[in-house]
């Protein structure tokens, strides 16, 4: 499946997620595009993701945006409801539509 999917416009798409969350990065490495996931607890990067395509990285992110979501919706302080989890279901879905 060809698509016009690019770098930069899963960047754009996700930029404001990564701003809010502060806790994801988009690095260049000498191996390509990297996601990064900073823990503040541990004080240092728990996660990383190559992204050798503009599809991996959004596949990455929306991984990444939708855990973000969930810890939001309950600070980690209880269970996710159905609420919760269709609130998230649309803002994850708003991103899946921009990346088109």
């Amino acid at each position: 499946m060809k698509t016009d999917l690019t770098f930069e416009k899963v960047m754009a798409v996700f930029q404001d997620f990564l701003e809010e969350s502060g806790a994801y990065e988009i690095v260049m490495t000498s191996h390509g595009y990297t996601t990064l996931e900073w823990d503040d607890r541990c004080m240092e990067w728990t996660g990383t993701q190559l992204c050798p395509t503009p599809e991996s990285m959004a596949d990455a992110l929306i991984y990444d945006l939708t855990g973000w979501l969930e810890y939001k919706a309950t600070l980690a302080r209880r269970e996710l409801t159905y609420d919760d989890l269709a609130r998230v279901s649309v803002q994850r879905q708003a991103y899946l539509d921009k990346l088109k």
